[in-house]
């Protein structure tokens, strides 16, 4: 991806978030508060619940972090956003229940039919494709959106 560019100096170069993705239990949050910890950054959490589950884990961890926010105090007070860096912890919750909101809304309208043209979906994995992904070791991951039991001859 092209457009991920240093504001002041309008270069190309990878600035780009890092997704890290693990299974539960594997680590990925505990690594997430020690780099917070580094660098003074700010976890933004799905809940407020969430929040403070990380918060009490960084004090039992022995690290000093600031206060994890939600991702709604974060978008409420954007002035935060420049402050600090940002870890957003379990952000696929996020990603589930906006594509659930959007699905809600065909329901409310009796959707009978919903198209989505090759180009789309191509589009989405051109985006998926910039992303830096990596599993809890590093390796490089890639994110890729399929639609599966299609035969190309049936065009």
């Amino acid at each position: 991806m092209d457009n991920w560019r240093c504001e002041c100096l309008n270069e190309r170069i990878d600035n780009r978030p890092h997704f890290i993705v693990g299974g539960r239990q594997s680590g990925k949050t505990i690594r997430l508060i020690k780099e917070a910890g580094k660098t003074n950054g700010l976890i933004v959490c799905p809940t407020r619940n969430m929040a403070e589950n990380v918060f009490k884990t960084a004090c039992e961890l022995g690290c000093r972090i600031l206060k994890p926010i939600t991702y709604e105090e974060l978008f409420v007070y954007p002035n935060r956003a420049k402050k600090n860096d940002h870890y957003f912890d379990e952000y696929g919750v996020t990603l589930v229940d906006a594509l659930r909101r959007q699905l809600k809304v065909f329901g409310r309208h009796n959707a009978k039919s919903i198209i989505i043209d090759e180009d789309s979906i191509k589009s989405l994995n051109d985006i998926l494709d910039g992303l830096k992904v990596t599993d809890m070791d590093g390796r490089e991951l890639k994110f890729k959106i399929e639609v599966l039991g299609r035969n190309e001859s049936n065009d």
